[in-house]
């Protein structure tokens, strides 16, 4: 393997479908990407089950080994404390010692959360790492976190949230130096909302932040804000309910009722495998989490957008 590449470690067992399926996706960006290296993790079940196909790997990828996987289902807690040897933790491990510049799974995210924080650095002034992805909109994108990291927040939390997202956006996103910030309510007022998110709007209005204040769920494809934040239970929610949507739009963007309503969108991509990839943030090193039903496609667009962010993120 050439070392001048960048490398990608990768956790080929994390993931609701086969090893095979993001194995097919490495092969294919790799083939389109050749100035990229791979350090692929494997168990020794999934080694000794698809041998023959194994055999076939390309020069700049190598496949390594590790004790066990970690499922699906499986607790943090147990993760942790039992699974530091699993293909997920040792590829994690690989960007904690210089081994690779990045990490992509389509594993367990309580895992990788907890899995992370142990074996690489916090470089920000928050508790816990935080899940961001890049939502699309006109006319310009919007980076939403906590997309699942962390369920329940303080209001200090959502502040430390906003600056976490002020500091990445304008590399992320290309917005300028003093990206718009908002949290995410259910009304525009600053009486709406309960007192987390009241005290937050506190906090923010007094920061140096460029703060907006409150948005809305109608706001987030409108680009109304460069930031919005919440709670990762909100923001997960948010966040499937928002592919549900687009996953229907697809496959009926044939009749004619949704046509007046999708013509507004003829900019933006809406394939939701298009934005698979949602990044770690707040560690010191690049973590990025596909989804766990990821298919071929959509593994293999979570491997071009962590490419992408391995040029963007210092």
């Amino acid at each position: 393997m050439n070392s001048q590449f960048p490398i990608t470690a990768i956790d080929l067992m994390g993931g609701d479908d086969s090893p095979l399926t993001r194995w097919r996706a490495i092969n294919k960006y790799i083939k389109l990407n050749p100035n990229h290296a791979f350090k692929v993790y494997l168990d020794e079940s999934c080694m000794q089950q698809h041998q023959q196909t194994f055999a076939e790997c390309p020069d700049n990828i190598s496949l390594i080994i590790a004790e066990n996987s970690i499922l699906m289902d499986e607790s943090p807690i147990r993760a942790l404390r039992q699974k530091r040897t699993s293909s997920m933790s040792v590829a994690i491990k690989a960007v904690a010692d210089g081994e690779a510049d990045a990490i992509l799974t389509a594993g367990n995210s309580g895992a990788l959360v907890a899995l992370a924080k142990y074996w690489l650095k916090m470089s920000s002034t928050i508790e816990r790492p935080a899940l961001a992805t890049v939502l699309p909109g006109s006319p310009k994108p919007t980076l939403l976190l906590d997309i699942g990291a962390m369920l329940e927040y303080r209001a200090e939390d959502l502040y430390g949230l906003a600056e976490l997202g002020a500091q990445v956006a304008p590399e992320l996103l290309n917005c300028g130096p003093r990206p718009e910030v908002a949290l995410l309510n259910v009304g525009t007022e600053h009486i709406k909302g309960h007192d987390t998110v009241q005290q937050a709007d506190r906090l923010l209005q007094d920061s140096e932040l460029n703060y907006l204040g409150f948005c809305e769920g109608t706001h987030l494809f409108a680009g109304f804000a460069d930031v919005v934040c919440c709670d990762g239970f909100v923001g997960n929610i948010t966040l499937k309910a928002c592919e549900g949507l687009m996953q229907q739009v697809q496959s009926k963007r044939h009749l004619k009722w949704w046509q007046k309503w999708f013509c507004q969108f003829n900019d933006v991509n809406l394939n939701p495998a298009q934005y698979n990839g949602a990044l770690l943030l707040g560690l010191d090193g690049l973590v990025v989490k596909a989804h766990g039903n990821s298919d071929e496609q959509g593994f293999y667009h979570a491997l071009v957008k962590t490419g992408e962010w391995m040029t963007k993120i210092k």
